[in-house]
């Protein structure tokens, strides 16, 4: 199994940038449509898109706040295995270079992967620089 791997670099410290990924407020503001989170080790989270309506689930498997996240991935919808997703957060000149590496099987999945994390952390970035 291979991963896909997609860095940006965004506005703000660490500590702050992780919190947009468990805070289920600040997700709903630039990823899911909704979000339930329990982010401590072996707790869950589901996120859910109206407009497709499509729901994602996990299980927090490593939690350093302002450091690394990592969890599993998988949706309602599709037979694949859970997927292992591990976000790390480190300073940059611009504030926090996010990279994020996502278990994929094939060219494709890791194609979409990258796509939709490129997609996702460009509109935390306008986002974050619209206030």
């Amino acid at each position: 199994m291979g991963s896909a791997r997609v860095e940006h670099d965004l506005p703000g410290d660490p500590e702050a940038m992780f919190e947009w990924f468990v805070d289920p407020v600040l997700l709903a503001q630039w990823w899911p449509s909704e979000a339930e989170t329990d982010p401590v080790v072996a707790g869950s989270f589901r996120m859910h898109w109206a407009g497709p309506d499509v729901t994602l689930r996990g299980e927090y498997l490593s939690i350093t706040p302002g450091a690394r996240l990592v969890f599993t991935w998988s949706w309602d919808h599709d037979d694949l295995p859970p997927r292992r997703v591990d976000i790390g957060f480190r300073r940059s000149d611009r504030g926090t270079l996010v990279t994020v590496e996502h278990e994929a099987d094939t060219d494709d999945e890791r194609t979409d992967y990258v796509d939709g994390w490129t997609h996702f952390l460009g509109r935390l970035d306008a986002r974050l620089v619209a206030g």
